[in-house]
């Protein structure tokens, strides 16, 4: 299998059980040196205006003691006020950096893959985007110094991938009963866990406010300038507005959510949870985070055999029991919910949507051009989206009601080939196409309090610039990725959602993928054919059951 991140084209997707462990970073530790200039050279004597600019930009690998040598190359009051950590511009190709007309100002032009911001959240680019940087640069003590900078660094692809690590915060659904993923890049240094803390404390990327909540109350903040790990325990000191030391359930929320946020590090253990000087109580109940961190779905799949609905597992099908006969339509993409109680298919005569029920007639709800394979939640909304950009849900009950626009304008301009609601029901995970070029979104899912969807947030980007028409979840934080329709063999992808990814063995005619609980239940209709993702390689299943679906 051949392994790799979106930004970089090299890496890997942690394998090591339900939370990811990272080894802090250790100023003492023996292991080879990495490869970039983790100790930059400083400002030379007698350098030349470029050379300096050229040296400062160099200097942004080094980001022990607050980027102190990239400091060196600044006067002394850009260098007191200078934030790196500002943005972190990941460039593809050699940047350009040009004099301009007023002498000691010079511009930088450069392409960029990803840029990184303060609270660790990356905003992947495609193709051709570009940033521009401008510097003055002014004589101190007969120095050439930058008096004017942007508040950033500019790394190399590789450089990156050898200072920042993909960390994973942890928020909660709006009904606090499942674990949401919000993945973020820190640079590896001493502590990770003081920056982990303190994004945490920012609350969720702007793509799941409205989405998520989180434990700490509005102005929490951190109440001193690190978080200590010793002996496997950090401990996390915090300064609470309005704190009530005998809200037992505040505080044990609190606490589980930096407990599932900092555990991913190898050095941490447990928690300890400290506000204005004295430990927190959390009372009896303090050992085990309460929130699913993963929502699975049922081992048997839906799927059609000629016009008829049927189960599929292990090999074998069976006809759904209790449904109305088909023949009436041209049915495609089935779904169904984790209970099996209702299920959808697409009517391929007029591109409906319909709906079906045990004992209730075929219901059709709405009609598309292009409609994606229905997404059920687990609210009790099916999901659809057409080729202009318009998502629709409705509820699966024939009596559910009418359809309810979700507002999506970020998709206005794009045609939308997938579609899928996360099993937490939190996020969207939709696969766009613009000028034969796919991107990968997350979306947060804002809904109201009885859970009717209302809007998708702006998206974040986990992938730019990759061949896919179709993404579907494996788990609350992987999904595979591949494209459909072609007779050439292609490798899909499971990516984790910080946008690092797998390639799986290479499959020819590949027209439909159904994705169960993790990359073991990856299944790939080629050529007619079921086959089941064994190891390297796809192993032949059935040749009657066509587009099969887990539920979801």
């Amino acid at each position: 299998m051949v392994l790799g991140v979106v930004v970089t084209g090299c890496g890997a997707i942690p394998r090591s059980g339900p939370v990811h462990r990272h080894a802090e970073p250790s100023p003492t530790a023996t292991e080879a040196r990495p490869t970039y200039l983790v100790d930059p050279a400083g400002p030379v004597p007698g350098a030349g205006p470029e050379q300096v600019v050229e040296g400062f930009l160099a200097a942004g690998t080094g980001v022990a003691d607050d980027y102190s040598v990239a400091r060196e190359y600044l006067t002394p009051e850009l260098a007191a006020t200078w934030h790196p950590d500002a943005r972190t511009l990941v460039h593809r190709g050699e940047p350009s950096l040009v004099p301009r007309l007023e002498d000691g100002q010079y511009r930088l032009n450069v392409e960029v893959s990803a840029v990184v911001g303060a609270t660790g959240v990356m905003e992947r680019k495609p193709a051709g985007s570009t940033e521009v940087l401008d510097f003055e640069v002014v004589q101190v003590d007969g120095q050439w110094r930058i008096a004017e900078a942007p508040d950033a660094t500019l790394l190399t692809p590789s450089d990156f991938e050898d200072i920042f690590e993909p960390h994973e915060l942890y928020f909660a659904d709006p009904d606090l009963s499942n674990a949401v993923v919000d993945p973020r890049w820190f640079p590896e240094r001493t502590p990770v866990s003081t920056s982990i803390v303190r994004a945490l404390l920012n609350g969720p990327a702007a793509y799941l406010r409205g989405a998520v909540s989180t434990s700490f109350p509005t102005g929490t903040t951190l109440a001193g300038s690190a978080v200590p790990v010793q002996d496997g325990t950090a401990t996390v000191e915090l300064s609470v507005p309005d704190f009530d030391p005998a809200d037992i359930e505040v505080n044990r929320r609190m606490h589980e959510q930096l407990l599932l946020s900092l555990a991913q590090l190898e050095s941490v253990d447990s928690v300890e949870l400290v506000v204005d000087g004295a430990p927190v109580e959390l009372g009896a109940a303090r050992g085990e985070p309460e929130l699913a961190d993963e929502v699975t779905v049922p081992s048997r799949q839906v799927g059609l055999v000629d016009r008829q609905l049927v189960f599929y597992q292990g090999g074998q099908t069976e006809p759904v029991p209790g449904l109305p006969a088909l023949d009436a339509l041209q049915p495609s993409l089935p779904a169904m919910d984790a209970a099996a109680e209702h299920f959808a298919v697409v009517d391929g005569a007029d591109g409906s949507l319909v709906t079906l029920a045990r004992g209730e007639q075929p219901a059709e709800r709405y009609s598309g051009t292009g409609l994606t394979r229905p997404s059920f939640d687990e609210h009790g909304w099916v999901w659809t989206a057409d080729s202009a950009g318009t998502v629709r849900a409705v509820r699966a009950p024939a009596r559910g009601g009418e359809p309810v626009r979700v507002e999506a304008q970020w998709l206005a301009a794009r045609t939308v080939t997938s579609l899928r609601v996360s099993r937490g029901g939190t996020r969207a995970l939709v696969v766009t196409q613009q000028d034969g070029v796919s991107q990968l979104w997350l979306a947060g899912i804002v809904r109201d309090g009885d859970g009717t969807p209302r809007r998708l947030n702006e998206p974040y980007r986990v992938a730019a610039d990759v061949d896919a028409d179709i993404a579907l979840w494996l788990s609350d934080r992987e999904f595979v990725a591949a494209p459909l329709g072609g007779a050439d063999p292609v490798r899909p992808r499971i990516y984790d959602v910080s946008g690092q990814y797998e390639e799986l063995p290479a499959i020819g005619g590949l027209t439909g993928l159904s994705a169960g609980n993790g990359p073991s239940a990856v299944y790939a209709l080629a050529d007619g054919t079921l086959h089941m993702l064994t190891g390297s390689a796809w192993a032949p299943q059935d040749d009657e059951v066509r587009d099969p679906a887990f539920a979801g």
